[in-house]
């Protein structure tokens, strides 16, 4: 059979995409947004939303600009604002922060 020819075989893709910088999860007014992360980008900060749009702002309007896109997601979502919760489901779960036992006052 000398009219037959061998294909080439194509090299299986790695399935690992990344490394990715180390993202953090944006939480306003005590309330982990869902679908919002963010990182340090220089001296900015970037936001993230859902892996797909992101913005680069100076620190000091991060916040600002993390509530306004927490509260258009609320909205779209059919909530009246961030804070707003159904007995079902909040729009985004409340956080707390727990100190170390060091922080305690004697």
């Amino acid at each position: 059979m000398d009219n037959v020819t061998e294909l080439k075989q194509p090299k299986p893709l790695d399935p690992l995409v990344g490394p990715f910088a180390p993202q953090y999860r944006v939480i306003v007014d005590g309330r982990a947004i869902p679908k919002l992360t963010g990182f340090r980008d220089g001296d900015l900060t970037a936001l993230v939303l859902d892996g797909r749009l992101s913005i680069s702002v100076p620190p000091e309007l991060a916040h600002q600009v993390a509530w306004f896109a927490a509260n258009a997601m609320a909205i779209g979502a059919g909530y009246s604002h961030l804070g707003a919760e159904t007995k079902d489901q909040p729009f985004a779960p409340q956080c707390v922060e727990i100190g170390s036992i060091d922080e305690l006052d004697p």
